[in-house]
């Protein structure tokens, strides 16, 4: 069971590794991660079963047609307070010509906080891992607009998410 102190590590390594990552591919002249908007997302999610709405931040491709978007998501209901914070990655079939399917992964932290009934703790922060998948397409002046679909794959994560957004320059 990883505590606090732990996932703190986690995080912590996971940033370094990405950050050593970026800074390899911008030295090798690969890769294009830069500032390129932000957006923000709406859903519901099973087990447990809530809203929860968010903002998600496009940091360019760091290889071909493969980009960075790390998101915040806040969920309530089912008498529990979920925080999931991930670094995504998403592959995007840019051979389409309208709506782009796209499939990756994001890692990060998932906090719960419980109702006061909750035996132990009243909150936990754990690692989090899900599969992504989407279809997005442009609006008018730079504005892309997405349905999404989150599989939950820790223990503390949601089971499944669905959601829509919206991203912006």
């Amino acid at each position: 069971m990883c505590d606090k102190k732990c996932s703190y590590l986690i995080a912590f390594i996971i940033v370094l590794i990405l950050a050593g990552f970026a800074q390899k591919s911008l030295a090798q002249g690969l890769s294009g991660i830069h500032w390129d908007g932000w957006g923000v997302r709406a859903g519901l999610s099973s087990d447990p079963d809530q809203a929860y709405g968010g903002v998600h931040f496009n940091l360019g491709e760091f290889a071909k047609d493969v980009r960075f978007r790390p998101s915040t998501e806040l969920g309530l209901g089912d008498e529990l307070v979920v925080i999931q914070m991930l670094a995504e990655a998403h592959y995007v079939f840019s051979n389409f010509q309208v709506w782009k399917p796209y499939l990756g992964g994001g890692l990060g932290l998932t906090y719960v906080n419980y109702d006061n009934d909750h035996p132990g703790d009243d909150s936990e922060t754990k690692v989090s891992l899900c599969p992504i998948g989407g279809i997005e397409t442009m609006l008018n002046q730079g504005m892309k607009f997405f349905f999404e679909l989150k599989l939950g794959l820790a223990d503390e994560d949601p089971d499944i998410k669905c959601g829509i957004g919206l991203s912006w320059k």
